[in-house]
């Protein structure tokens, strides 16, 4: 059986035809949705790249994965003028495959939920983040936000009751906000809900060094994420440093990430004073490219304005590291209170931290309890009840 996924990110076609991407994307990813279905049909946004340039990119290739190419569109105004064709692609590659699942919410899955509807193919959506944080006035600032998040909330919930299969990054928070069929009237063969995070951390991948039971004199601060906007709190992170040194700690930060705010992110640095404190490292394609990262830091802190279930954080427990974030979404069923930021300031982020930099018994033990909850999100614990979503889509009646 074939299904067509329905992906969300921007991939790289090579000169030679390999496909590469950025992030998640790469050869195993696909592996999950091959533990149930015979082959796996990507429609995806495609750049052409006019040279063999692998930089900070994954091959993605798979031998039982094929391509469908979509326009490569960024933003809402480029998603209308290509709206009419990528519309036709996508349904003609529905038309293709038994079985249809897509993650959402997102521009992709905009245009993908009504098209699967019209479809009238078995259709499942992965649930990747809260679009009422994710799109707050906060988090965008544009003259059509109210009317875009008013839009994608209602399709978001929408989708949710109309889908096969809804499967969410959390294990109780966004189901209250968007309730699938089967949670609202009961799983059937045709309706059904699971809760999984889309993380691959092998057993491998984990590790907890040992620490001094002093505190170091340096502290190192880190941040991981996208810098295309100041949803993931870069600023917040930064300003934080500033006010640890000037409150007379030793604390310096590396970012992980890149984007068209980083250069504003540098100026703030330099403009706090505090630049030769500040490491941008940009973006790191693949997992221990990040975890080397990880390493040179005690603690990862996460400002964001919303959040599915931030694989980030994940990925920063499994290291050992001690982990602050915002008080929202799915962060809460990641971290303790203790270490839950219930504003988005850097007054309010210091606070958290100061509080167990004079704690440093208070630390260890911390470190230590977020590093067992990581486990929950082992790789071989999370492929199946992957798999069995899977399967679930593939037997689900027509």
């Amino acid at each position: 059986m074939k299904l067509l996924v329905v992906q969300e990110q921007h991939f790289t076609r090579m000169p030679n035809g390999e496909v590469w991407v950025d992030v998640q994307s790469n050869s195993k990813f696909w592996e999950r949705y091959l533990s149930a279905f015979e082959e796996v049909v990507v429609c995806a946004r495609f750049e052409h790249s006019p040279k063999y340039d692998t930089a900070k990119k994954m091959r993605s290739d798979h031998k039982n994965v094929s391509f469908i190419e979509l326009p490569n569109f960024r933003g809402v105004a480029s998603l209308l003028k290509n709206l009419y064709t990528t519309s036709k692609i996508m349904l003609n590659a529905m038309k293709q495959c038994d079985r249809i699942i897509f993650r959402a919410p997102s521009p992709i899955s905009m245009v993908a939920y009504p098209l699967a509807v019209i479809s009238g193919k078995p259709f499942a959506a992965e649930i990747m983040n809260n679009p009422y944080t994710q799109f707050s006035p906060e988090s965008m600032h544009n003259f059509y936000q109210p009317l875009l998040r008013w839009l994608i909330v209602k399709q978001t919930k929408s989708l949710c009751k109309k889908a096969n299969g809804v499967s969410y990054v959390t294990d109780n928070v966004l189901q209250k906000m968007y309730p699938s069929r089967a949670r609202l009237y009961g799983e059937t063969k045709r309706f059904f809900e699971a809760s999984y995070s889309t993380i691959n951390m092998e057993a491998e991948k984990y590790s907890f060094e040992e620490w001094p039971m002093e505190k170091p004199q340096k502290i190192v601060l880190v941040h991981t994420g996208t810098m295309q906007d100041y949803r993931k709190g870069q600023n917040i992170f930064i300003k934080a440093i500033s006010i640890l040194r000037q409150k007379g700690y030793d604390v310096e930060g590396i970012l992980v990430g890149d984007g068209i705010k980083r250069s504003e992110l540098e100026a703030l640095g330099r403009t706090l004073g505090i630049s030769d404190k500040l490491d941008f490292v940009g973006w790191k394609a693949g997992f221990e490219a990040v975890r080397s990262e990880l390493k040179r830091a005690q603690f990862a802190v996460f400002p964001t304005l919303g959040e599915g279930l931030p694989r980030s954080v994940i990925e920063a427990m499994a290291q050992g590291l001690l982990c602050f974030g915002s008080d929202v979404d799915g962060m809460c069923e990641l971290l303790d209170e203790k270490c839950l930021v219930p504003e988005f300031t850097a007054e309010s982020f210091v606070s958290k931290i100061e509080y167990f930099l004079l704690n440093w018994k208070l630390v260890l033990s911390e470190r230590e309890k977020q590093y067992i909850a990581s486990k929950r999100y082992q790789y071989d614990l999370l492929s199946k009840k992957r798999k069995d979503f899977y399967l679930k889509l593939k037997i689900s009646e027509d």
